[in-house]
């Protein structure tokens, strides 16, 4: 009884710890703009970009994002948007051409080949990738709305030849209450990912709201010569890394892209489903972070067992450095604080792990964008 008793002591008060220290870092690595450096009158060194837009089945949502593309802050005559259809059976294709058909730089690119190792979303990039004029690749989904500065700031990131891959930050945002605490967890979690990032620990890029260079992709072969993940985005920044790559994680309010979040529980908890078995690519270090914060509240509860205090209290720091650091971000990313749900992610986070940890045990296949894996 004394071994299990360290052992629960040990992880939830690990898990405070790091806790403290990555709110710390946070504290201490307020991100501020710099100039925008690229945009001149004389605009002759500024890169070209090729905007990378994976879309199947997208006709319900598409809209808002190609909208918030046409008004991107960038010169017209140094971007591309190329969007790839992946054999949709709505009519996105459709919608798509209509509104693009006076932008001369937007591109509808119906994907009808199979690149090498590559599949789904990870297909369509690398069959848009050969068709991309652009020096730098900068990667959203069609369920995101981009801020008019997100392409500058990403862009301007790229100050040293050997970064391969920048990665700004998304939420979800919703009407309803599961919505929005999917969105708070979102914020959180981003967060503590550019706090790993600035400690040393990289994590992953953001596949939503990315950008890599030209370069860069096809001298690690691009996603033809990568092996298929469910986490494409994942595979790309490890195979980068791997290839002696830097990378960066920004938390920048410009380029905040907004996602809508899960409407239904189903869909939640089979992206939830991706996310886990793609983290069994992870390395050592970081499968150890997930275990350690995915096992919180066994332990904690545990350790209640022996010392009801202790767990009271460690569960009470957990609350309020994580209410913190919720607050914390709202005001960097000059977002709205709901007091209201930054108290109830507490409980939302208790129901959704169980939830997903027993799905993700279940034997039903992982489902996403009408395709099982």
């Amino acid at each position: 009884m004394l071994y299990i008793e360290l052992i629960s002591i040990f992880f939830v008060y690990l898990f405070v710890l790091i806790q403290v220290v990555l709110t710390i870092t946070l504290l201490n690595q307020e991100e501020k703009r710099r100039k925008l450096q690229y945009i001149t009158k004389n605009n002759e060194n500024i890169p070209f970009v090729s905007i990378l837009v994976p879309a199947r089945n997208e006709a319900h949502q598409i809209t808002d994002c190609l909208y918030s593309l046409f008004e991107l802050n960038y010169p017209k005559n140094k971007y591309e948007v190329l969007i790839g259809d992946d054999s949709s059976t709505d009519n996105t294709a459709e919608l798509v051409l209509k509104l693009i058909q006076s932008k001369e730089n937007f591109k509808l690119i119906p994907i009808t080949y199979t690149l090498g190792k590559a599949q789904a979303k990870a297909n369509v990039l690398a069959n848009l990738a050969h068709l991309a004029k652009g020096e730098i690749f900068a990667v959203t989904d069609a369920d995101i709305q981009v801020k008019p500065n997100w392409l500058i700031t990403l862009v301007e990131e790229f100050d040293n030849p050997k970064i391969a891959i920048v990665s700004g930050t998304t939420i979800v945002q919703g009407d309803t209450l599961f919505e929005r605490m999917q969105g708070v967890e979102w914020l959180y979690s981003s967060g503590l990912l550019v706090a790993f990032d600035r400690l040393g620990l990289k994590g992953t890029a953001v596949g939503n709201n990315m950008a890599y260079t030209r370069e860069a992709y096809f001298k690690v072969g691009g996603y033809e010569n990568i092996d298929f993940s469910v986490t494409e985005d994942f595979k790309l920044f490890d195979t980068f890394r791997k290839a002696g790559y830097q990378t960066k994680n920004t938390l920048l309010a410009e380029s905040l892209n907004i996602s809508k979040a899960q409407s239904g529980f189903k869909n939640f908890l089979h992206q939830r489903k991706r996310w886990l078995i793609g983290a069994q690519e992870l390395n050592f270090i970081w499968k150890m972070i997930f275990i350690l914060f995915g096992s919180f509240y066994l332990m904690v509860f545990v350790l209640a067992f022996f010392s009801l205090q202790s767990a009271m209290v460690m569960w009470t720091l957990k609350f309020i450095i994580q209410s913190f650091v919720v607050i914390l971000l709202n005001k960097r990313l000059k977002l709205k604080t709901n007091y209201k749900d930054v108290l109830l992610l507490e409980p939302y986070y208790i129901i959704s792990s169980i939830a997903v940890i027993a799905f993700y045990l279940s034997p039903s296949k992982m489902g996403w964008k009408d395709r099982e894996y």
